[in-house]
């Protein structure tokens, strides 16, 4: 073979042609394939996420193929090829797929890259790393058009919480010359140990290989995953050179002998690439919005109402994606690699997202419980909750109740320190000053400006313009969703031409602002887009059912003892509406001994039996005593208003008040069924027990129904259908979208159960009305009630007999059946609103 001119280090450079476009690469390796984080991405359907990779051996360039359908040089697939020094066309895919052409080439690469010297001082450029450290000169794998690519690749000198310096080694080159395999984990026996919230116990297993095998990395069954080149490790991956691989929030890269940490600028700079979100009537709430947060910064995006900030928010936590555009965090495209980054963002809602009846310390370690990996001790919360809470100067406050003992600002303080449980380097904020007074705004930004200098990329969406000078950049949306300014605070006005904020306010208003504004910088389009059948967003893992469930009924107890007035109206309705209940005239309770009587001219004859008598002769047949109207009647009306207040009143206001809280933990991966079985459980117990309570109350010292027996029946009737209509308020506050609109709904609802039971007057025998009926769970709760006491002794076979209130074993056990079945249609319905609550806009 002709030796070609080389540049002056003896290697040639690699040209690559591909749908219209050519890049010469000076590095080591080139990455192709459809993945965007590739070097060279192709659009090849038949093509792999990460096809082939050329790279440098010696002083050769060769092709190696990684793919599952191939790759293909003159109709013949390969495994494996060195570049010639004539032009080489590989067809990804298939034999007749577009061709992607490799050429070497002579040219001698250009010097590195120098700042131009200030007039007082000239800068350096960084040394070069060297050869043996090839990945750490890599260009990014994927930069939005317009972004500088000068020192993307420079180690970030402040670095988030808990993340390691770049380029700092976590495998020491005597334990890889061992040959043994190395343990990674949190757990301090393990061969490698990282001080990271995200990472499990024993996490994963390095086996190093050696001279004539690669490094196969094993998952070890960890919670949130190991990642190698941006998918999840499923058993063993083999490590080729430079991989990278990602445990929890740390970024590393396999150099063949060691995992070395990767902390540079570019990975930690978000980028937002033309992100555009348009409804499907054609509205565009998002208009090709480009920018990227440097690292330790702070943005605060302004504008009106209406003007896309939350929408800007949902496409960049990846909640809400958009339609079109990318958002890059850490080299890969957030939407194509959700399950792997989604845990290194953090999004504080503008509703506080923690119960004020709780203590600080009580709702941060709940938090952490169900955000940690399930592997964290109880000691190893409690640690992490004392750091955040320093880090957010909350450690005096740690025992104080959140909704009456601490201010605004400490408020959302408790709600960023949840947050921050999983040390997420990205923040996102939404209106954190909402309601504050200008003293408390500047303190909650203040609090902000540390964060960020941390190391962390802030972003808070905000009303408030009091504080913007402690910001980095300040972006200032248009209604319609384009962004109108990008930069530092002190430029906004002289931007708009203006003096003060409400007139940029007003002008942003204005149908001609485009025209009296200068022309924003022009992006050229983006090479990603999302199409919108593709925007779900993957659910999170999650802990396993027990454990959720375990924490969110503890969680729900102690917000119940810790609600005063929760708490009261529980003590005290069964102790007003039992007292009611003993203002009805009489003394018999629920005993039927006043109350039967022989219909027309019978008389009775005995063991509730009628018969017509004529001189003391029986004449006609035997007819059963009939109940006539009185007292223990009026006493179960009560009982029965009682059960169906108490049950929904309790629950009708929980689920539509934690409403923000349950959508940020189910973000994170809380079970909505789960989260509906809890309440089911807490809520219903308690007005089982309230039933029970309001029974006796009602009913001691006052004759029972056909004895102890018939009394306990009633009582576990009334408790039944309080629990029934527990679960159906908990289903109607998960229908309902305020609390304004759960007292009306209240009232509404007692009432249609009160008029549908049947105790006030006749609904059997009346066509349609009493099929609906049958829906009521009062109307089934009367039945059972009404059977235990023997309310319904009259003729089985009259049309308008109440048939299913008969007495007798049979319909009491068919009655309280129907009951249950009514409960368990309620919880399906409440679970599928729950789930519904969560995912909706």
């Amino acid at each position: 073979m002709t030796s070609a001119p080389s540049r002056p280090d003896g290697q040639h450079l690699l040209q690559v042609e591909w749908a219209g476009a050519t890049k010469t690469y000076d590095g080591d390796r080139v990455v192709v394939g459809r993945e965007a984080d590739c070097d060279v991405v192709v659009t090849e359907p038949a093509a792999s996420r990460h096809h082939a990779v050329i790279q440098r051996e010696g002083g050769a360039w060769v092709v190696v193929d990684t793919s599952s359908n191939g790759t293909f040089v003159r109709g013949q697939r390969i495994s494996r090829l060195e570049v010639p020094m004539s032009p080489l066309s590989l067809h990804l895919g298939g034999p007749a797929s577009e061709p992607v052409v490799v050429s070497l080439v002579t040219q001698v690469a250009p010097p590195p890259y120098r700042p131009a010297p200030a007039p007082a001082a000239p800068a350096p450029a960084p040394p070069a790393p060297p050869a043996a450290e090839w990945w750490r000169n890599l260009p990014p794998p994927q930069l939005p058009a317009g972004a500088p690519s000068v020192d993307a690749w420079r180690a970030q000198e402040v670095v988030p919480p808990g993340q390691l310096a770049h380029g700092q080694s976590v495998v020491l080159p005597q334990q890889v010359a061992a040959g043994r395999s190395l343990t990674i984990g949190r757990e301090q026996g393990n061969d490698v140990v990282l001080e990271d919230a995200l990472v499990s116990r024993r996490h994963a297993r390095l086996d190093p290989g050696g001279p004539d095998r690669p490094a196969v990395l094993h998952d070890l069954g960890s919670f949130n995953g190991t990642f190698v080149n941006g998918h999840r490790v499923e058993g063993a991956v083999q490590l080729a050179v430079g991989a990278e691989v990602i445990f929890g929030n740390q970024t590393f890269r396999w150099d063949g002998t060691q995992l070395l940490a990767s902390a540079t600028t570019h990975e930690f700079t978000l980028y937002a690439d033309g992100l555009t979100t348009v409804l499907p009537d054609g509205r565009q709430l998002l208009q090709h919005a480009s920018f990227q947060l440097k690292p330790s910064s702070l943005t605060a995006v302004i504008g009106p109402s209406g003007a896309g900030k939350s929408t800007l928010l949902g496409a960049l936590t990846g909640l809400r994606p958009a339609t079109h555009g990318r958002v890059i965090w850490q080299g890969h495209d957030l939407y194509a690699h959700y399950d792997q980054l989604r845990f290194q963002i953090g999004l504080v809602p503008q509703q506080d997202i923690q119960h004020p009846q709780l203590k600080v310390r009580q709702a941060l370690r709940y938090a952490a419980e169900l955000r940690l990996p399930p592997d964290t001790t109880r000691r190893e919360q409690e640690h992490r909750v004392h750091q955040v809470a320093e880090q957010l100067q909350l450690t005096s406050r740690l025992d104080n109740r959140i909704g009456t003992q601490l201010s605004g600002g400490q408020k959302k303080r408790v709600s960023i320190a949840t947050e921050l449980l999983t040390a997420p380097p990205l923040l996102f904020l939404d209106e954190p000053t909402s309601g504050l007074d200008p003293g408390l705004d500047l303190e909650v930004m203040k609090q902000l400006r540390a964060l960020a200098d941390g190391g962390r990329v802030v972003m808070v969406v905000t009303h408030s313009v009091l504080a913007l000078d402690v910001c980095d950049n300040v972006m200032v949306l248009a209604p319609g969703g384009r962004i109108a300014y990008f930069g530092p605070p002190e430029g906004v006005l002289a931007h708009f031409g203006r003096a003060s904020y409400p007139e940029v306010f007003d002008l942003l208003d204005e149908p001609d602002l485009w025209q009296r504004i200068p022309a924003p910088a022009q992006r050229a389009a983006t090479t990603g887009s999302l199409p919108a059948a593709a925007a779900g967003v993957p659910a999170p893992p999650r802990q396993s059912l027990g454990r959720q469930l375990s924490t969110l009924v503890r969680r729900n107890t102690a917000v119940v003892v810790s609600d005063r007035l929760l708490l009261g109206m529980l003590l005290l309705l069964p102790l007003v509406l039992g007292g009611l209940s003993r203002l009805v005239p009489g003394n018999s309770g629920l005993s039927l001994d006043d109350t039967l009587r022989c219909p027309g001219q019978t008389e009775q004859i005995g063991n509730g039996r009628c018969q017509a008598m004529q001189d003391g002769t029986p004449v006609g047949e035997v007819v059963r005593m009939v109940f006539q109207p009185g007292e223990a009647t009026q006493r179960l009306i009560v009982l029965i208003v009682a059960a169906c207040l108490m049950g929904t009143a309790i629950a009708i206001r929980e689920l539509v008040g934690e409403r923000p809280i349950f959508r940020r933990e189910y973000a994170v991966g809380l079970s909505p069924g789960i989260y509906f079985l809890s309440k089911v459980l807490v809520l219903g117990t308690a007005a089982f027990v309230q039933g029970l309570l309001v029974t006796f109350i009602a009913t001691v010292g006052l004759p029972g129904a056909d004895g102890t027996l018939g009394t306990l029946r009633v009582a576990f009737t009334i408790a039944a259908l309080a629990l029934t209509m527990a679960v159906v308020g908990l289903a109607l506050s998960a229908l309902v979208t305020s609390t304004e609109q759960t007292m009306p709904t209240l009232v509404g609802v007692i009432m249609i159960q009160l008029v549908l039971s049947g105790s006030l007057f006749a609904i059997a025998g009346r066509p349609v009305l009493e099929q609906v009926a049958w829906l009521s769970p009062s109307r089934w709760g009367y039945a059972a009630s009404a059977s235990a006491m023997g309310l319904v002794r009259g003729q089985a076979d009259r049309e308008d007999e109440d048939w299913i209130a008969l007495d007798g074993a049979f319909h009491y056990f068919m009655d309280l059946g129907v009951l249950a079945l009514l409960c368990a249609v309620a919880f399906g319905v409440g679970m599928w609103l729950t789930y519904r609550s969560a995912t909706e806009d």
